[in-house]
């Protein structure tokens, strides 16, 4: 049986007089059991005290863990940017590096282009012109390729452009273009294509009564077009 702390004097009354004898009446009537309670006030604020530092301790938790996800995101953020970063600046190299191929492409088709228009003005009109004077009427296109491999076209120190004459094998020579003309006319090989006596069969007249035995006029002043021009340089190169 659980005895009450305290009791009314209606519930007192009502109990076994031996289990009366338990209790001491107090001065506002009702019946307190006497026996050594321990101080209740006491135990409510110590639990209290327990509890608010309890309460402390998870928000002190809380708080660091907070600040550990804070610096985690921070850390994620920075290596995510340094990567978005390290992307943008390998894209910009990529993109620079397509730029200065695709100018180096244009600029080198550019070069090509010009170097093709001189070579035909200075090399390809020499050898056009040297066919045209050795071969005979219909033959020059045969003779052409043989007289173009043996010309090459060469930058000198002062950077003038100069028609080399080679000979069979490639390598460069101090024959001249007339010297040229010689050799084709001694070759064998050729006969069949050289018009006797060192006629033109191009057919070239007229315009050209005032022109050298090649075709080609005597002085650069007479020279009316590029091509006389260029054969005109070719043949006193």
């Amino acid at each position: 049986m659980t005895l009450a702390l305290t009791l009314d004097a209606d519930k007192h009354g009502s109990l076994d007089t031996t289990l009366q004898g338990l209790y001491v009446k107090q001065d506002d009537g009702n019946y307190r059991l006497d026996a050594d309670i321990p101080d209740t006030d006491g135990l409510k604020a110590k639990a209290d005290e327990l509890l608010g530092e309890t309460k402390r301790e998870r928000e002190l938790r809380k708080a660091a863990e907070d600040r550990a996800k804070a610096l985690e995101d921070a850390q994620q953020k920075a290596l995510h940017d340094n990567a978005k970063a390290k992307g943008d600046v390998e894209s910009l190299e990529k993109s620079y590096q397509e730029q200065i191929q695709k100018l180096n492409e244009d600029n080198g088709g550019k070069v090509s282009a010009l170097e093709k228009q001189i070579y035909d003005l200075t090399v390809g009109q020499a050898a056009t012109n040297l066919a045209n004077e050795l071969s005979i009427k219909g033959s020059a296109i045969a003779l052409l390729p043989h007289i173009q491999n043996r010309l090459s076209l060469e930058q000198s120190e002062d950077g003038t452009q100069k028609i080399r004459v080679l000979d069979a094998n490639g390598n460069k020579t101090a024959m001249t273009l007339d010297d040229l003309k010689q050799e084709f006319r001694a070759n064998e090989a050729f006969k069949p294509l050289i018009a006797a006596g060192g006629a033109s069969g191009s057919g070239a007249n007229g315009a050209n009564s005032g022109a050298g035995g090649n075709g080609v006029p005597k002085r650069l002043s007479d020279c009316k077009t590029m091509e006389q021009k260029s054969a005109w340089l070719a043949a006193n190169s």
